[in-house]
Order: C-alpha cells, then structure tokens, then sequence
C-alpha cells in the first residue's frame, strides 16, 4: 500500500493478490471517524483488501502522517484461523518493530482503537514506480539502476532481520519528491523464523506479475524469492513491459514458472552486456542460481552503474546550480571533474524555512551540502551552530550509518546537494579522501560532542 500525497497512487489499491484478476479484488470499505486514538483523519489516500490509508494529523508531533486502517476481525470460529486482514495488520505491526532503514518506509506507531486496527506510518510526497513502466513514461536507465540499487539494500536488511517481503512491486517502491527510495508495505511479510515456518508450503499471496516461480507454487520461500521479483520490476522499468503477460492468470503462472525471461538487450540493445547478466541471474527459475543477497545485486549494480550514465552526466536542474556549487567553500581545491563527477551523483534537497531539514535519532545515510539558505544546528547539550552555503551536515549517518546525534532546522528555505555514501564510495580513492578530509575540514569549526567524535574516526 502506497503512502503518498499523490492521487495516482490509489491505484495501488487494486493490485491483485491470490492470482485473482483485478475485477475480481473487492477493495476494502467501511465507516471510520473523523480520529482514530490521537491522529486527526484528513483525507484517503488509497484503499485495498487489507487496509484503507489516510493522510492524518499528529497534533502532539505536528506532522501529517499515513495511518492504514482496518477492521478488527475476530478468528474463525470453526477452524481458529486469523482472517486475512486481520494477519496483515498483525504481521506489518511485528515487522516494522524490526525495521529502521533508511530505503523502509518508517512506522511510528499501531494499536487498536475500538473496531478499528491502525498502523501509523510516514506521510510522504512523492509517486510510485507504478508511475513508470508498462506503456507509460519511463526513467533514464541510470536513474533506475540507483533507485533498484537502494531497494536492494533495503531487503538485505530486510533479510537479515529474518523478513521476506513477498510482495516487491512497482506500487510497493516509493520515490520521494526529493529523491528518497522507499519500500512499503510488508503486510504480507513472512518471518523466516521457526514460528512462521507454517506460511511455508502453502499457496502464496503475492501480485502475480511479480511472484516467483517457488510462490507461485506454494514452495518454501526465502530471500531469493524477493531476489527474483525486484528482478521483474527492474526489467519492466528499463523496457517499459512486464516480463511475462497473458489474458488468464492461469496461463501467466505457467509462463512464470516454465518461461525463460527475453534477453534485455533483445529489447533494449542500447544497454550494456552486464545489465542483461545481472538480470538474467536475478530472474533464474531457481532461487540457487541467483543473487545470494539483496547486498550482491547491489553491487553488481554498482558496478554498471558508471556504464548507464557518464560521471560527468548532470541534469538541466543541476547545470543551473553549477555556478554557485563551483564558489562553495566544501569545494575549494578540487578540480572540476571532480566537482561535477560528485555533484553527477547527488541530488537537489529543499527544505522550507521553520521545517526540519534532519532530525535527531534520524537514520540517514546521505551527506548534505547547503548551496542556498541558512540552517541551525543544535545537540542534546543545546550546543550549536549555524550553517549555510557551502557548510553540510549528516556527517554521523554518512561516515558512521549512525543515527543522526544533532537536530539541524532550516532558519530560512534551504537548497542543499544530498549525496548517498554508497555513491561516494565507489569514487577513486584519492577523490574519497579529498571529500572526507573536507568533511574533517567542517567538523572542525563545530563544537559540539558528535563532532568531536567524528572528527576522531576520520582521523582514525
């Protein structure tokens, strides 16, 4: 289930489950109050078989979030057996105790508020990859190769929590207005734990698009499983068409679990002989023959990643911005190619003056360069600074994966680059040690405790 300010994501809603075709998925529907424990409901934002989504007002926190909503249901009087959506908000609440990534949609909060179930989560502007795709605009390919590559990292940590999504599809991947990836719902989650190991063997839920052979079969799933469709989602976003279409849901599970995927390059010649090898193992019939891990299909994409766009590749938006990047202190000393090779991997950040531009205890990943603006920082002592052009901050998440120690709060409207330390990782190394002795640079001018720390393990 999408949660997103964007109507077209409500489309999500429909996908099928069961290998039932969309006619015959009846969406969810009942009354629900204008609040549900604390959070005030606004408006819905999408509705399925499991859940209807809300955007909702936390007053307590002032923020909008997503709440999904549900019927409580009681089991089965005859058999015992916990009705379906029932499971789903029990299995989504279970998983999202274990999951805090940066690439997994947050979940804050869950109970039960008289009939009604609710999980909260966070509310974020942006579309899905349904968006793209089958006959629709579709995304450069570099751009597709960076937003699977963050999925990727997002189920390997998904895995080694002992969760299998089971349900990767281009409806479950979120792309933020400001370029964040995010994976969502894991209502149909399976924990690979002994205490689930009775959801193996059976029939599988799932999108049939998207299912592996061994769920489509009803065989015990694993990682791989996931592996496989994130493997579909990648080949319908860089041809623009499912890899398997048939009229009957009976004859697509036959193509699935019989048909060998088309070679991309039969479809796509333009790109490279190591993208179709990374796909054609991601889609092996069997789960032995592909990726071992959401963390080595990352890499592999990775390291085609410079074949699918140029270093030196920057969006329009950017170029415009290439002039003020150039005079910024954080740059000082580098040579243009480096410049422009750093800046061909970021992304544009705004943050609205009196917002949060990077909360405290916030897993993230990414370093953040101010280009326009003037932000505040404060740390648990109330020390803090102020930044602006040509000051960055997240160093903790980016050099350490820490959470963030310090709250920076944007004073006006900020412009700032947001780069991934993945990315920077697979620069040359003597272009790494340039941006992280800049870095050292920056936190020496601040004083508080983190910073120290910090500066300490660059140092290291």
């Amino acid at each position: 289930m999408a949660l997103l300010g964007n109507t077209s994501l409500r489309q999500t809603a429909r996908e099928t489950e069961m290998g039932k075709p969309q006619s015959a998925v009846r969406e969810l529907d009942f009354a629900v109050p204008a609040k549900v424990s604390k959070y005030q409901l606004l408006d819905r934002i999408g509705s399925g078989t499991c859940g209807i989504v809300y955007r909702a007002y936390d007053a307590i926190l002032s923020r909008d979030v997503a709440i999904k909503l549900s019927e409580v249901q009681a089991p089965d009087a005859k058999t015992g057996r916990m009705p379906g959506a029932q499971r789903a908000f029990v299995t989504e609440t279970l998983s999202a105790g274990r999951l805090s990534h940066q690439n997994i949609v947050s979940v804050y909060d869950a109970g039960v508020d008289g009939p009604l179930n609710y999980i909260v989560m966070e509310y974020v502007e942006g579309v899905s990859l349904k968006q793209y795709g089958k006959g629709k605009q579709q995304l450069p390919p570099h751009r597709v190769i960076q937003i699977i590559t963050e999925v990727c990292e997002a189920i390997d940590f998904s895995h080694q929590m002992g969760i299998v999504h089971r349900d990767i599809k281009p409806a479950n991947i979120m792309v933020s207005t400001s370029g964040d990836v995010k994976l969502l719902d894991f209502g149909i989650a399976i924990n690979t734990s002994a205490e689930d190991a009775a959801e193996n063997g059976r029939p599988s839920l799932g999108t049939p698009n998207y299912m592996s052979p061994e769920q489509i079969t009803g065989k015990e799933l694993g990682p791989r499983s996931d592996i496989y469709s994130l493997g579909t989602v990648l080949f319908e976003m860089l041809t623009g068409q499912q890899l398997f279409r048939a009229s009957k849901v009976r004859e697509l599970f036959r193509a699935v679990v019989h048909d060998v995927a088309p070679p991309l390059r039969t479809i796509r010649e333009d790109l490279p002989p190591e993208l179709e090898r990374i796909l054609a193992r991601a889609l092996a019939k069997h789960p032995q023959h592909r990726f071992a891990s959401g963390a080595e299909m990352a890499q592999a994409l990775r390291d085609v990643a410079e074949k699918i766009a140029p270093p030196d590749l920057l969006s329009p938006e950017l170029e415009t911005w290439m002039p003020i990047i150039n005079q910024l202190k954080f740059f000082q000393g580098f040579s243009a190619r480096t410049v422009t090779r750093f800046v061909s991997m970021s992304t544009l950040a705004r943050f609205d003056g009196g917002s949060a531009a990077l909360g405290r205890d916030t897993l993230d990943n990414h370093l953040y360069v101010i280009l326009e603006g003037i932000a505040s920082l404060q740390d648990n002592s109330g020390l803090g600074a102020v930044l602006g052009p040509g000051d960055c901050f997240g160093e903790g998440g980016f050099v350490r994966g820490d959470k963030n120690p310090v709250q920076i709060d944007a004073m006006t409207d900020v412009v700032a680059l947001k780069v991934r330390a993945a990315d920077v990782h697979q620069l040359p190394p003597a272009e790494q040690l340039g941006h992280y002795q800049m870095i050292a640079n920056h936190l020496s001018q601040k004083t508080t405790p983190a910073a120290d720390e910090l500066l300490l393990d660059l140092a290291l």
